[in-house]
């Protein structure tokens, strides 16, 4: 979908009486790296690294779903396309781990199976829907954050008087490992928000907000135990097979198909999936995609809000101080060993912009170096140990 102009975004600025209209991207890089900040949005630095594989692939996994809900393409075209895509990666020779090609070529296998999967087998949302639907969240009287939602879709259900009611779905599509226990806090401030904004332009209670990931890479397999009760297991797509076999032959067992489980297992894994299985068996599974759901409450809600307010703050008085006395150091932030992977891998900027990561790659090499020669004098000291014998 069409992003806002400029002129269309001053308007929204006019009309709620605003110098400008933050995003949770910008709030958000703050947060996570001052420095980065202070290239992209102080000094307009334009990203020197545009071969992030993860970046590359994740939008264009975004742009096929997008083109599916937006009636562009079919469903069965999906899978071709994310072939197409993968084909250009490769010419462009983009990789998962440059610097060890078996790590890049498990990654990949791993990584773009499941995804391969997914567009195979995505149970599709049916209710009326939107697509990188705009929105506006009123933080403060003069602080507004905009957005863009995945997907937002209304589903109709009945409450337990039978009355006729609506929910709306907030959904994120992730292509990343799935999120679980503080993770989850960790990561969810964007769709809290975004759940406050629909909130405000719908003037609903957040009891009829839904927000969830769809973790793309992984299946929810709803397993019936012996004891009658359901059990959901999370599942990467590229091992359903595998990962299901000692519950398939519990139920296998159970109605006698004791003579063919070996039968069974050997195509479960080599089809990855559990189609051979007879029906009954079959029958206690259900797969479908992965969406974990995020908890919201006014608390979590209010507690963000306050947040933003103190984070844009001091990012106002940051960047006053700066344009007063243009020292960089006023943005600076140490980088550690948390950082390097995001760094390495999805940072649009090199150590030759990003000041604090290239200082940390120096120490890191100085650490090793030392760590070598360190090695190179031990072994020194046992030879000349051993010629004075």
């Amino acid at each position: 979908m069409a992003r806002k102009t400029s002129k269309e975004l001053t308007e929204i600025c006019n009309k709620f009486g605003v110098d400008t209209l933050w995003s949770w991207s910008r709030y958000h890089c703050y947060k996570q790296d001052r420095w980065e900040y202070f290239l992209k949005y102080i000094l307009h630095k334009k990203e020197d690294r545009t071969n992030s594989i993860y970046c590359v692939s994740g939008g264009n996994v975004h742009d096929i779903i997008e083109q599916l809900y937006t009636g562009k393409i079919k469903y069965e075209d999906m899978p071709d396309l994310y072939e197409d895509s993968l084909f250009t990666m490769n010419c462009a020779e983009l990789k998962y781990n440059r610097s060890d090609s078996d790590k890049n070529d498990a990654i990949a296998n791993k990584y773009e199976n499941c995804i391969r999967h997914f567009f195979k087998n995505h149970n599709q949302i049916t209710f009326p829907h939107k697509v990188e639907h705009f929105i506006t969240i009123k933080i403060s009287d003069d602080i507004y954050i905009q957005g863009y939602i995945d997907m937002l879709y209304i589903e109709s259900y009945k409450d337990e008087n039978g009355n006729e009611k609506k929910r709306v779905h907030i959904v994120d599509w992730k292509t990343s490992t799935r999120y679980q226990g503080a993770k989850i806090d960790a990561e969810c401030g964007q769709l809290v928000i975004y759940a406050e904004g629909i909130r405000q332009a719908l003037n609903i209670p957040l009891e009829d907000i839904v927000c969830e990931w769809n973790f793309l890479k992984y299946v929810t397999v709803t397993i019936e135990q012996k004891n009658g009760k359901k059990k959901d297991r999370y599942i990467e797509r590229n091992s359903i097979g595998e990962s299901l076999i000692n519950t398939a032959k519990m139920w296998l067992k159970n109605f006698g198909y004791e003579d063919d489980i070996d039968k069974y297992v050997d195509e479960m894994v080599l089809n990855n999936n559990i189609d051979c299985l007879p029906d009954e068996v079959r029958e206690k599974f259900e797969i479908h995609d992965c969406y974990v759901q995020i908890p919201l409450t006014e608390e979590k809600i209010n507690d963000l809000k306050t947040d933003i307010i103190s984070t844009i703050s001091e990012i106002n008085e940051k960047e006053r101080e700066y344009k007063d006395s243009e020292d960089e150091n006023i943005f600076w932030q140490e980088v550690t060993d948390a950082d390097a992977f995001r760094l390495a891998t999805l940072s649009g900027y090199s150590r030759s912009l990003h000041k604090p990561y290239d200082e940390y790659l120096k120490a890191q090499e100085l650490f090793k170096s030392g760590e070598e020669n360190e090695t190179d004098n031990d072994e020194e000291d046992l030879l000349a140990f051993v010629n004075s014998l």
